[in-house]
C-alpha cells in the first residue's frame, strides 16, 4: 500500500449516516434479502462499521452463504443528505464481533467496499474532508 493511500485509509468520519442495504446471495445473485435499514458508526474510503441485533437477516447470513460458505455481497445506498446525495456501492463483510448489552447482544459489522465508482469515490472523499476523524 502506497503511503497516499495508507494516509488516506487513516481518516475516517466517526458519524452516524442512515444507509439501506441488501443482502446478495453469494451462489446465486438473483436471491436478495429484503431492503433494511442501518445506521453508521464510522465509514472511511475503503468501508464502513454498523452495528447490527443480529447476523441472520430474512434467511441471509450477513457474511456468508450458509451452506456453501461462500461470501454474500451486500447492495448498499448511503444517505449523505441533501449536500451530498446517496451513494450507491457493493460491499462485503470483512469481519464481525458479537458484543454483550443490556438486551442480549449486538454485532458490531465491518464492511469492505468492493465496487465503487469513480464518481461514488469522489463524493465520499469529499465527504470525509469536511467530517473526518485523523486516526493515529
Amino acid at each position: 500500500m502506497s503511503d497516499k493511500n495508507l494516509r488516506a485509509s487513516t481518516f475516517t468520519a466517526d458519524i452516524q449516516i442512515p444507509f439501506k442495504f441488501t443482502i446478495i446471495h453469494g451462489a446465486d445473485p438473483d436471491k436478495k434479502s429484503k431492503p433494511q435499514k442501518a445506521v453508521t458508526k464510522s465509514i472511511n474510503l475503503t468501508g464502513l462499521v454498523f452495528e447490527s441485533q443480529k447476523m441472520d437477516i430474512s434467511g441471509f447470513h450477513l457474511s456468508f452463504t450458509e451452506s456453501t460458505y461462500g461470501r454474500n455481497s451486500l447492495e448498499l445506498v448511503i444517505d449523505f443528505g441533501k449536500r451530498f446525495g446517496n451513494m450507491e456501492v457493493v460491499g462485503q463483510v470483512d469481519w464481525y464481533e458479537r458484543k454483550n448489552t443490556l438486551l442480549g447482544h449486538a454485532f458490531t459489522v465491518g464492511v469492505t467496499f468492493i465496487d465503487v465508482q469513480a464518481d461514488a469515490l469522489a463524493l465520499l472523499r469529499q465527504f470525509l474532508k469536511q467530517n473526518r476523524t485523523l486516526r493515529i
